[in-house]
């Protein structure tokens, strides 16, 4: 299984904020600046960038409402990691990305 790019996780997680979560589903909204990491995602990755994360089982995103949804297995992806990678510090992020990629 390939490595997170990690510097496209970074610049995508700005524009991020969580929504809802519940224990195997997170709904993040994003801001219009996520749009072009999208792109480069896309273009990058085919669009797989979560095919990298060992426990995502599907994400989704809805362009009229500026979400993204991610089905995860709680029993891989701690629950509380989301959180960390989302609003907490660079730092904090980094560290959850590199449990992530050895899952």
């Amino acid at each position: 299984m390939p490595d997170i790019d990690k510097n496209l996780v970074m610049n995508l997680r700005q524009h991020l904020r969580i929504v809802s979560h519940n224990k195997g589903k997170v709904k993040l909204r994003y801001r219009i600046g996520a749009v072009s990491i999208f792109r480069q995602i896309e273009n990058s990755t085919g669009g797989r960038l979560l095919d990298a994360i060992e426990g995502v089982h599907k994400a989704s995103v809805n362009p009229l409402m500026f979400t993204l949804t991610i089905h995860y297995d709680p029993q891989t992806i701690e629950p509380s990691w989301w959180e960390e990678l989302i609003q907490d510090s660079d730092e904090a992020a980094r560290q959850v990305l590199d449990r992530l990629n050895a899952a």
